[in-house]
């Protein structure tokens, strides 16, 4: 057991927006907690309040993840910087000016001396006026590529920790370190409590006539995915068995409506259907290790998580994010032939069909050493030997 020391400097955590972000900094603290005593004096989480568009600011999908942990937390009023104009565009402008004023009144009461970043836009805030205030600021990039975020916060970012190699390319080589993906260590446990854990126990029984897949949009859904599943329902559920996440729109009313759907199916096929807004870190580890396939984004984390527990894929890469984002991410996993990429304008029922039976019927071959070198484990152990916080 390690011996933990009295935080001698203050860290702030910072990082959020979506579930990749949230995972790579409650990482990071896990990591954090294992060696240092955090108190509110010495430590700070700080997020923001934003949730999804069409609800109302104060459920963020942070605030809802870290509802009940015990780490001092405080959120500031997020925005985004749009590429495209509309009403909203001014909003979130507006907001954004009013999440650098939250930062202030935040870190000129807790000057912290140093900052860690796992990205998203309402770290660049709060790493802007920190860096005013002299506080040292590391980053850690999780995509394939840079976001706009992660650009501006790394022109004053001490270090920079990336997930993939292709990332180094992005940054001053003398700042960069290859630590590989944050991930979540629940992933690692085949075990989890809970409703959905007792229903895919049922599942797991019959798995090697029906395979379990497993369906995401990420952790807030995707409109476009679920609309394909839900056609396709009966039509799958006479060969698979279905664990589908659809996120908890308040405007597209998923969830409800794929829970409509399952009661209209025919009782044996009910048993073959799981319907869940999130699954969750208790729930996440018996999950991705009972699961023969998964369908989905292909958002960072996702990909990384993936790679590291060999789980073949069929990903449909977000086509709007910046930089192509998700289709780069989603490459480095076809790579080493654990997916196969399809467009979001193609991803019909009819095409799922078909790249279904191609998984059935092709001999998953994989590259190991390749796998290997990309997909390492022990970033956040690496990213806290790399950070001085003692003298």
């Amino acid at each position: 057991m390690i011996n933990k020391e009295v935080l001698a400097k203050k860290i702030v955590v910072t990082g959020g927006g979506s579930g990749g972000h949230i995972s790579s900094a409650k990482s990071i603290i896990d990591e954090l907690d294992k060696h240092f005593i955090l108190n509110e004096n010495n430590f700070l989480y700080i997020g923001s309040d934003l949730g999804m568009e069409g609800e109302k600011p104060g459920n963020s999908l942070e605030m809802k993840i870290f509802k009940n942990e015990n780490f001092k937390q405080l959120y500031i009023r997020g925005g985004k910087l749009q590429r495209r104009f509309t009403f909203r565009t001014i909003y979130l402008f507006l907001r954004t000016i009013l999440g650098f004023v939250d930062s202030f009144k935040i870190l000129n009461k807790f000057h912290p001396d140093i900052v860690i970043s796992t990205g998203g836009f309402v770290s660049v805030p709060v790493c802007i006026v920190a860096n005013f205030f002299k506080a040292q600021i590391f980053l850690h990039e999780q995509t394939a590529t840079v976001g706009l975020s992660n650009r501006i916060v790394s022109k004053f970012a001490k270090k920079i920790f990336v997930a993939y190699p292709s990332s180094i390319k992005f940054f001053p080589k003398e700042k960069v370190i290859h630590s590989g993906n944050l991930v979540r260590q629940e992933i690692f446990f085949n075990s989890g409590r809970g409703p959905i854990i007792e229903e895919m126990r049922k599942m797991i029984a019959q798995s090697d006539e029906l395979p379990i897949i497993y369906i995401s949009g990420g952790s807030l859904g995707s409109h476009v995915i679920n609309e394909v599943i839900k056609e396709s329902l009966p039509i799958l559920l006479q060969d698979y068995q279905l664990i589908l996440q659809t996120g908890d729109s308040k405007i597209t009313n998923d969830y409800q409506l794929l829970c409509l759907e399952k009661e209209k199916l025919s009782n044996d096929l009910k048993e073959r259907l799981v319907v869940t807004k999130y699954i969750g870190n208790e729930q996440i580890g018996f999950v991705l290790n009972n699961i023969d396939l998964f369908i989905g984004r292909a958002g960072a984390n996702t990909v990384y998580e993936l790679g590291l527990l060999r789980i073949p894929s069929i990903l449909i890469p977000i086509p709007w994010v910046t930089h192509n984002e998700q289709q780069e991410n989603a490459k480095i996993l076809e790579s080493v032939g654990l997916a196969k990429i399809i467009h979001e304008g193609e991803f019909t029922p009819e095409k799922l069909q078909v790249l279904l039976r191609l998984f059935s019927k092709e001999k998953l071959v994989i590259d190991e050493k390749k796998a290997n070198e990309i997909f390492v484990l022990k970033a956040a152990e690496k990213i806290i030997q790399n950070i001085n916080f003692r003298d």
